[in-house]
């Protein structure tokens, strides 16, 4: 049986290709998402491969790991951090923010 579930496996291997092409700014991982916060400023955010996030915000684009968090769905890259939670978010550490109390 583990003979056969790892020739199963190397075969499926020996079919993908890598997809060696990076990403461009302009095309749509997932459908977009725009908050509208405090001070009139705004943000957006797409989901992408993975369980990550595109992150738009003051004139660049941030790319965030889903992180652990007591509730909600949190993002960050050690800098940035992208928190939803009960329908409101708040975005810290990007350019152009502060960007608190948003909602969609």
């Amino acid at each position: 049986m583990r003979t056969l579930l790892l020739a199963a496996c190397l075969g499926l291997a020996a079919c993908a290709t890598a997809n060696t092409e990076a990403p461009t700014p302009d095309a749509p991982a997932g459908p977009s998402i725009a908050w509208r916060c405090d001070n009139g400023v705004s943000f957006s955010i797409r989901l992408t491969e993975g369980g990550n996030v595109e992150v738009a915000a003051g004139g660049r684009t941030y790319r965030l790991a889903g992180v652990m968090a007591a509730s909600g769905a949190r993002y960050t890259d050690g800098t940035v951090e992208y928190w939803e939670h009960g329908g409101e978010a708040m975005l810290n550490g990007a350019a152009g923010g502060p960007y608190e109390n948003c909602m969609r």
